[in-house]
């Protein structure tokens, strides 16, 4: 794979990427588990490691399950995309937003970072792995005094 990224390829990873954000806000944790490969790897931003959609899918039952899932809502942005392999390496910043309409509140809820393979399979994009990263004071890489 030549070093451009196609314009049809970027559009649907971000597809992909948004496929995954609609599953995990609303709570759909076999639509989640759909958009890794079949032995896709997720990284949990705990370090957890989960292989292959019955593992994944396990995981988003049990994380969906928690309270103040409902009404999280993700945003990626800033994406970087580059050849590697027979796909493409992603990597991007995420924040995710809280809302409560109890309160009519909402806050920022936690920001971080993800570190995604993407590859086709068929005529289907989907996450080979992805690593997600918290991105705090003590997480975020610094370069210089401190």
């Amino acid at each position: 794979m030549s070093g451009a990224v196609k314009v049809e390829d970027r559009l649907a990873i971000h597809d992909l990427l948004m496929a995954y954000v609609w599953a995990s806000d609303t709570g759909d944790y076999e639509g989640y588990a759909r958009t890794f490969t079949p032995d896709g790897l997720l990284v949990t931003s705990d370090g957890d490691p989960f292989r292959g959609r019955e593992a994944i899918e396990g995981y988003a039952r049990t994380f969906f399950a928690l309270p103040g899932s409902r009404g999280r809502m993700h945003f990626f942005q800033q994406m970087s995309i580059k050849p590697e392999g027979g796909g493409y390496r992603v990597f991007s910043f995420w924040m995710v937003v809280q809302v409560s309409v109890e309160d009519n509140t909402q806050r920022l809820r936690s920001t971080g970072t993800t570190d995604d393979l993407c590859l086709k399979i068929g005529d289907e994009w989907l996450l080979a792995e992805r690593k997600i990263g918290r991105w705090n004071s003590k997480t975020a890489p610094w370069v210089g005094a401190v």
